[in-house]
């Protein structure tokens, strides 16, 4: 899969080209904005199949960041007058800069209050400006709340304001519809370069592909093109009635692959920041072929649509690279130094090998509420939590065994369980150590505990009941998992 220049795929590829005959923007570019104000206009109809239970929005977010003009305003002008929006797509509500969580639910509900004229779902609605405010100590800050309330539209889960009591079943109702955001930012050098970095702000900056503004919009210029005829009439068919788009077994064979990536060593930063850019960048491919998809009235993602999605994710990673400053070679070949990992599952889309996260230690087994109290003397094994948070980080709560990631509406906000390869305590006598725990769903947790599920010493995952191959183990790179308690395991198990 060459990712050496962005291809420019199908009816949105053609409309760049259009749009970007001269320097002034470049065709990359343009592309990559297109492709963000496609997705956000058939997010309210398409959705497509993830490895996450349930079916998710083809969001596509891009931030542009430029020198110290202002580049989302140029670059949003640009685009959606080009692509005569309020004629063209009319279940997009408008655009809007945003900076607080009140601000977003006016836009939201401004949204759902004047539906389109062809579909009966509410609005989506685009996001300009930038996510970041100057504080009045010319520091840049990312308010907590609208950075929660913005993960929660771009993973495709409704957000309510805190403590807010609906009146009627109708507005009650309207709660359960899940508001469709997304997002053309503009951050100037500056901004990005002092960016703010906490913990938790990783799983925001993982939302969106960052991209390295080399072209320079045309600002108030009018524009005379329009949408191609192809993307008009695939409008028609995405917004028409509800959709779904699945990965052919091939293209998930090549998704595979770029999945591998997560949480490589890619960008080889320091900086967690940087890093985090990095983290979904298999959902990102995912929901950019899914747009592309939809641009070609295909309900089916073909394997040369991920590798189009593929090069424009892995342009917004060197972009990162590059604004960061660091040493672009060894950005050099991604997926061959991710196929030398381990083997990559050819079955079914639900489980694949992947790149490095973290656990944390087993879970305590506390028994549900007494009848009776009494007093007794009890010898706890003596866990390192370290251990369970750090396998689990690694994973980000995800099963390595059937990619489930159970979500939940308040923190910690996901749930996964840490289990012990080679058991603890007497007569296992296992250790408390990352290479000797996995993260797990509680199910496969289950499985693997009481004998239904082994793994080989190549770390493919077997059905004890079947003797079925059901693919390889996901595996962080960072996570050195020691064959000795793997076939300690087996021994139990399957006696060999």
């Amino acid at each position: 899969m060459s990712a050496d220049k962005v291809i420019l795929h199908g009816p949105i590829g053609e409309f760049a080209r259009q749009l970007s005959p001269s320097d002034d923007l470049h065709a990359e570019e343009t592309y990559a904005a297109t492709i963000s104000v496609w997705s956000t206009a058939i997010a309210p109809t398409v959705k497509v199949h993830s490895h996450l239970p349930g079916v998710r929005p083809p969001l596509v977010w891009t931030a542009f960041v430029g020198d110290s003009w202002n580049p989302s305003e140029g670059m949003a002008q640009t685009v959606v007058r080009a692509l005569r929006v309020r004629d063209s797509f009319t279940s997009l509500a408008g655009r809007h800069p945003v900076n607080s969580v009140a601000h977003l639910f006016g836009v939201v509900e401004s949204a759902r209050r004047y539906p389109s004229l062809h579909t009966s779902a509410p609005r989506s609605t685009l996001l300009e400006g930038s996510p970041f405010r100057r504080t009045p100590a010319g520091n840049q800050r990312l308010q907590s709340e609208l950075n929660h309330a913005l993960r929660q539209a771009w993973d495709g889960s409704n957000f309510l304001r805190a403590g807010a009591k609906k009146q009627t079943p109708a507005q009650r109702e309207l709660d359960r519809i899940p508001p469709m955001v997304g997002v053309l930012w503009g951050i100037s050098d500056v901004s990005w370069k002092q960016r703010p970095y906490t913990p938790g702000d990783d799983a925001f900056y993982s939302r969106f592909l960052p991209f390295k503004l080399r072209g320079r919009p045309r600002h108030g210029r009018p524009v005379h093109t329009g949408p191609t005829p192809e993307l008009v009439d695939a409008y028609a068919w995405a917004i028409g009635s509800q959709r779904e788009v699945q990965l052919s077994r091939a293209a998930a064979e090549k998704w595979d692959e770029v999945r591998a990536l997560e949480d490589s060593t890619l960008l080889d930063s320091p900086a967690p920041r940087d890093a985090a850019f990095m983290i979904r960048v298999g959902e990102h491919t995912l929901r950019v072929a899914a747009a592309l998809a939809a641009a070609e009235m295909s309900p089916v993602i073909e394997p040369n649509m991920i590798e189009a999605a593929w090069s424009l994710v892995w342009r917004s990673i060197r972009d990162v690279a590059d604004l960061a400053q660091a040493d672009n070679t060894l950005l050099a070949d991604p997926l061959a130094k991710a196929s030398m990992a381990g083997p990559t599952g050819a079955g079914p889309i639900g489980v694949r090998e992947e790149p490095p996260w973290h656990a944390e230690s087993a879970n305590q087994d506390f028994p549900d509420t007494p009848v009776q109290r009494r007093t007794a003397v009890v010898q706890a094994q003596d866990r390192d939590s370290r251990v369970k948070r750090q396998v689990k980080a690694w994973y980000n709560n995800t099963c390595q065994f059937c990619r489930t990631m159970i979500e939940l509406p308040r923190p910690p906000f996901a749930y996964s369980e840490a289990a012990h390869i080679q058991a603890l305590g007497a007569p296992h006598n296992g250790p408390d150590r990352v290479e000797n725990v996995l993260c797990l769903c509680p199910n496969c947790h289950v499985r693997f505990d009481m004998g239904a599920r082994f793994l080989t010493d190549e770390l493919r995952i077997i059905d004890s009941a079947t003797g079925n191959d059901l693919g390889p183990l996901t595996v962080h790179a960072q996570h050195r998992i020691r064959l000795e308690y793997i076939r300690q395991h087996r021994s139990r198990w399957a006696g060999t």
